[in-house]
């Protein structure tokens, strides 16, 4: 397993495109954060129910994006371009494979997002002043929250990934899914509370100080993201072992 990470670890600091999304990912979230601190609403701040620590990490959703198009990249890149054949030669056993470099990766994206989130949370909080969230376990809890909240979903997006084998394919799926779908289905009557369920909605509760009434609780709605990851490494990992390269 250890020579099967340093592989993976080669592939993600030769490659273009790992590079370039740390740098975009840093830059969006720094450039959001200084919006969010700089152009918050006074109605908005004194407003009954101000959420503070959502505010802090209103730029998550949009920089995780970035991720996971780097996650999904690290694996579909490999069947676009025919070296997965060269990469399963050279670890003949898959599963090793498989878990090398969505470990590694969900790991390098924990990381990053650690470099990202806790920096655009102080940037917030220091630009609205006194309303800014309380010091303590609980503000703390949801910042590591959300860098788990982006690991977890990379993890996913690359079991997806590993299980329809196209970029374009896994893209044009999961991206409608967390920017537009989840928001869509949650606000319909009918379907909302099932869609409170989906991994970016449930994953996403971490994100806000509060929760309102008959929404999961924050490490509830983590733990239902971490089944849904579960489920789709589980998924990725049978597609790898059982599929032709």
């Amino acid at each position: 397993m250890k020579h099967a990470v340093a592989s993976e670890w080669v592939k993600l600091t030769t490659l273009r495109s790992p590079k370039w999304s740390l740098v975009v990912y840093l830059g969006l979230m720094i450039a959001l954060a200084f919006v969010y601190a700089t152009f918050p609403g006074e109605s908005q701040l004194t407003a009954p129910g101000f959420d503070p620590v959502g505010l802090g990490l209103s730029a998550v959703p949009l920089g995780v994006i970035v991720l996971v198009v780097m996650g999904i990249l690290a694996v579909t890149g490999e069947y676009a371009s025919g070296s997965i054949r060269t990469s399963l030669l050279a670890v003949p056993d898959r599963a090793r494979f498989y878990y090398a470099k969505v470990g590694l990766v969900s790991l390098v994206s924990g990381v990053l997002a650690v470099v990202g989130v806790v920096p655009s949370f102080l940037i917030v909080q220091n630009g609205i002043g006194e309303h800014g969230a309380p010091a303590g376990a609980a503000t703390a809890g949801h910042v590591m929250g959300a860098v788990l909240y982006t690991a977890l979903l990379v993890a996913f997006s690359m079991g997806v990934a590993t299980l329809l084998r196209s970029g374009a394919a896994t893209l044009s799926l999961l991206l409608p899914l967390f920017f537009m779908l989840s928001t869509i289905l949650s606000n319909i009557p009918v379907v909302g509370e099932a869609a409170r369920f989906l991994p970016d909605v449930a994953g996403g509760m971490v994100l806000r100080g509060s929760a309102g009434e008959g929404e999961l609780g924050a490490w509830s709605g983590l733990g239902v993201l971490v089944l849904w990851t579960a489920g789709a490494v589980g998924a990725g990992h049978g597609a790898i072992v059982r599929r032709d390269a």
